[in-house]
């Protein structure tokens, strides 16, 4: 069978192009296969935005659209799309309805998103890879100055599928442009895409442009460092309307998050004006001692504006703490910014796995608990037990990850990626080979709170009180027993509260898990960073686990990343700081999320001496949800009538709308801190 001649009389082009010379490379099969997507794609429709593309990309859609009409999108079935983490996936169950032989055939040789973490503890991630272009070389030097760097690639596959890729990237634009013309754009729009990302940006109005086009061939992924990377255009403009506008397209296909680094400039004030009342992108605004009252100012506002930005972020802690680990130079590690919602990453430059595993510590205690507690004949040999199985689940998930690595490295090479992030073409990898500047990957340690607090009623109730022998507890947990839980819930000891004894063991405890991670290197010879990053995944990570000593119920979920649980810090925003701080976050650089929930009448200098002071401790990130508790009570009742509601979550902000019921009782049951007046 001709599979090639097949795909084509489904018009199924760009899977047509994965078969034109079978005998090749993956690399190359997939870089040909996306030149036949832009050539044959049809261009995104045009609804009069300064920007171009707006709205949903081809790879969101289930559509291609280039017509009169939204009604009319039907007509054009996509079932091949761009992908960044397969470079070309196909909606399987479309195509076999057109030819189940076909979508197998493709599926086996091409749909290799490979993973070998196990699914328990790939908590908030397994094996998920963020990237970024490197916007602003390409603002500066244009794609079409790359093709002489691609030329002096040795590997003739690679060679050729990159100019292949960049061949249709520049008929794609051609035909938008001519599509443009017939839809009556107007003329800056269409001189500016037929000049960038192609050529380098002369203005600020084809810098823009360019790094609109570029976050949708890169499948609308991360924003990275808009403001710096704008600023070399900038030229007094006001280009408010014009982020606003990249940063609706952003989250209209579910993007992530854009950096604001601390070499503040007038774009910074304006990336903060544009991102009100918005839900993506997350901002990620790096401040410190130093930083002018009128980015606080604007900061407030925006946070006012109740959408959950910007997040507060440390540079001495976080981006000292990268350059001292991975060697980082002063020039790149300005470029950071989160991948996905806020893991750590270098724009342009990184293949981060974001995140790569995360370990349900609950489900490791529970089994401690189950399968050891009894014959411990004091406190500290039940702690070294628990530590010993969190290292030996440890090591399983990052030879897992390793192991994952290699085989992706095999068998899913990316191209588009591979154009776009440095230094790829120059060390002539591909992008899942290790040919990026940076390299490593985050684990996540999901539920450490719950352990903590947990820790704390075992050593009390059962070493020091002997309230209980450890035989009662196990059963009692088992039974989800609410009389036990209750009492759990209530126990003197509690993360969040400021409480010497527990703060001294959140720092031993944090310390001996996350430096579990330090000698470790992967098969892309990157290290591996601890987080502590939890979001939509504590309600099934928590599915998996029973009760547990804090006072949690069977199957209920997890921690709040690093927030106290419960409602269990009484004693104000300053002490639960403090217990947070505690931590060993100079290790966690991955990165450790606190979400802290105030109300709309705080004042801006109590806040801000709040953060200035969390962050003197060592505190990492601060990310802020300003609702009181009366209207997310009423957002939950009466869905319909808050839609514009938004929460931040984990590391992301969302509509509060779109949450599970069990998600928005979470939120509504953290403490909102009301002493900020």
């Amino acid at each position: 069978m001709d599979i090639c001649k097949e795909f084509l009389k489904y018009g199924e082009y760009a899977a047509a192009g994965a078969y034109e010379e079978p005998d090749r490379s993956l690399f190359y099969r997939k870089s040909l296969a996306l030149r036949r997507f832009y050539e044959t794609c049809q261009p995104p429709f045009y609804r009069g935005e300064k920007l171009y593309p707006s709205g949903y990309s081809l790879s969101q859609y289930p559509f291609e659209c280039c017509v009169d009409s939204m009604e009319n999108m039907t007509r054009f079935s996509s079932v091949f799309k761009p992908n960044y983490m397969v470079g070309l996936s196909m909606d399987y169950d479309k195509m076999a309805e057109k030819n189940k032989e076909l979508a197998d055939i493709f599926k086996h040789d091409f749909d290799r998103y490979v993973t070998s973490v196990p699914y328990e503890h790939g908590v908030a991630g397994n094996m998920y890879t963020h990237s970024m272009p490197n916007y602003e070389r390409i603002l500066k030097e244009g794609l079409l100055s790359y093709i002489p760097r691609i030329e002096k690639i040795e590997d003739k596959d690679m060679r050729e599928g990159l100019i292949h890729l960049v061949k249709g990237i520049e008929t794609y634009i051609q035909r938008c442009a001519e599509y443009l013309e017939k839809a009556g754009a107007d003329a800056e729009l269409i001189n500016a895409i037929k000049r960038v990302p192609l050529m380098p940006a002369t203005n600020i109005y084809e810098a823009i442009q360019s790094w609109n086009f570029l976050l949708y061939l890169d499948n609308c992924d991360n924003l990275g460092c808009v403001a710096s990377g704008l600023y070399p255009y900038y030229n007094g403009e006001d280009i408010t309307g014009l982020l606003e506008n990249l940063f609706a397209n952003l989250d209209a296909n579910s993007g992530w998050s854009m950096a604001l680094n601390n070499e503040y400039n007038p774009l910074t004030l304006q990336c903060l004006e544009a991102s009100k009342g918005k839900r993506r992108p997350m901002t990620e605004l790096f401040v410190d001692e130093n930083t002018p009252d009128e980015i606080w100012q604007k900061a407030f506002e925006v946070i006012r504006s109740g959408n959950g930005q910007p997040a507060f972020y440390n540079p001495k802690v976080l981006l000292g703490g990268l350059q001292k680990k991975f060697n980082i130079s002063d020039e790149d590690i300005k470029k950071f910014c989160g991948g996905g919602c806020t893991e750590s990453t270098i724009a342009g430059l990184s293949h981060v796995g974001a995140i790569d595993a995360g370990l349900n510590l609950p489900l490791i205690l529970e089994d401690a608990i189950y399968n050891g507690l009894e014959s411990c004949s004091s406190f500290d040999e039940f702690y070294n037990l628990f530590i010993s199985k969190v290292r030996s689940v440890t090591d399983i998930v990052t030879d897992a990850v390793s192991k994952s690595q290699k085989e992706r490295a095999e068998l899913n090479p990316l191209p588009m990626r591979t154009l776009l992030v440095d230094d790829c073409i120059d060390n002539q990898l591909d992008f899942n080979a290790g040919g990026t500047r940076y390299r490593w990957s985050i684990i996540n340690y999901g539920g450490l709170i719950n352990v903590i607090d947990s820790m704390m009623v075992i050593r009390d109730m059962i070493f020091t009180d002997k309230k209980i022998s450890a035989q009662e507890m196990i059963k009692r947990l088992k039974d989800n027993d609410e009389e036990f839980l209750s009492m759990a819930r209530n126990h003197k000891s509690a993360f969040g509260r400021d409480e010497t004894d527990v703060n001294d063991f959140s720092k031993k405890i944090s310390t001996d898990i996350y430096s579990m991670l330090d000698n470790k290197v992967t098969y892309l010879k990157g290290g591996f960073l601890p987080a502590s990053i939890q979001f939509l995944s504590q309600i099934p990570a928590g599915e998996a686990v029973g009760a547990t000593p804090d006072g949690r119920t069977a199957h209920s979920p997890l921690c709040d990343s690093l927030a106290a649980i419960f409602s269990k810090d009484t004693q104000g925003p300053t002490a639960l700081l403090n217990s947070v701080t505690s931590l060993n976050l100079e290790r966690a650089i991955g990165v450790a999320v606190l979400n802290f929930n105030i109300t709309p009448n705080y004042s801006n200098e109590v806040l801000k001496s709040l953060i200035l002071g969390y962050m003197k401790r060592g505190g990492i990130q601060m990310q802020i949800t300003c609702a009181d508790k009366d209207t997310l009570i009423k957002a939950y009742k009466n869905p319909d009538e808050y839609k514009n509601l938004i929460v931040r979550v984990g590391g992301y902000s969302e509509y509060f709308h779109m949450l599970s019921d069990e998600l928005k009782l979470m939120v509504i049951n953290r403490t909102v801190q009301n002493d900020l007046i």
